[in-house]
């Protein structure tokens, strides 16, 4: 294997079988450059995934919220079903005839190449970021968002400081990391700014010029890291 095959494996890595995956690791024994992209690239997935924690619903709640809405279906009589029917087809005409279509991304594509481009203009320029205690409560304060990002990977990643930046008319949460001489930038936005499906649970992995970013949703905040 060579290094330009080496790299497309690294990048789509998820697609290829063992084998190929058992050539790469050989490569990257007796290619420094090749064992540095992959230290890299894992230390990024590790980065994420120890950040990533997402919270099941208690199973309690979701009974309290079945009991409430059958109680409710009782109480409501004939003429509250005709009102209640009335006000669905109100609020529906209101909806399709006023309201623009939601998010402001259209595709991950687009919403990905918007965050690698505020993140290689402004993710080295560390006098921008303002030092940060409480991430969670500075998320609130500054974004009227609680950010739910305060795990952070063994090693000697420190977070720099965080912004609030404008991408595309929309408020992000711009929060940069240091390891070393690698810089990671941590983006988040209110779900509401998305015009596209994510999955609560997982997490999307893409390279948009050569830059490698994962995106995810938690509590109606997409992330968006890239390293």
């Amino acid at each position: 294997m060579d290094c330009a095959t080496f790299s497309s494996w690294l990048e789509n890595r998820d697609s290829y079988d063992l084998s190929e995956a058992d050539r790469a690791m050989k490569h990257a024994i007796v290619c420094a450059e090749c064992k540095d992209l992959l230290h890299n690239d894992e230390e990024l997935e590790r980065f994420v995934t120890r950040m990533f924690q997402y919270e099941m619903m208690d199973e309690r709640l979701v009974g309290k919220i079945d009991r409430s809405l059958d109680s409710a279906g009782l109480k409501r009589g004939f003429r509250g079903g005709i009102a209640a029917a009335f006000a669905v087809v109100a609020v529906a005409v209101l909806f399709f005839v006023f309201i623009p279509g939601r998010g402001n991304f259209s595709s991950m594509d687009e919403f990905g190449q918007y965050v690698v481009q505020e993140h290689r203009e402004h993710g080295k320029i560390t006098p921008l970021f303002e030092k940060i205690g409480d991430i969670g409560q500075w998320g609130q304060d500054n974004l009227h968002h609680s950010l739910d990002v305060n795990t952070l990977p063994a090693g000697n990643i420190k977070i720099v400081g965080g912004r609030i930046c404008t991408i595309k008319n929309c408020e992000f949460a711009h929060l940069l990391y240091q390891d070393g001489k690698q810089f990671y930038s941590l983006f988040a936005v209110s779900g509401d700014e998305i015009g596209f499906d994510l999955e609560p649970g997982r997490i999307y992995s893409l390279t948009v010029s050569n830059v490698k970013l994962h995106v995810w949703i938690k509590q109606k905040m997409v992330y968006a890291l890239t390293g």
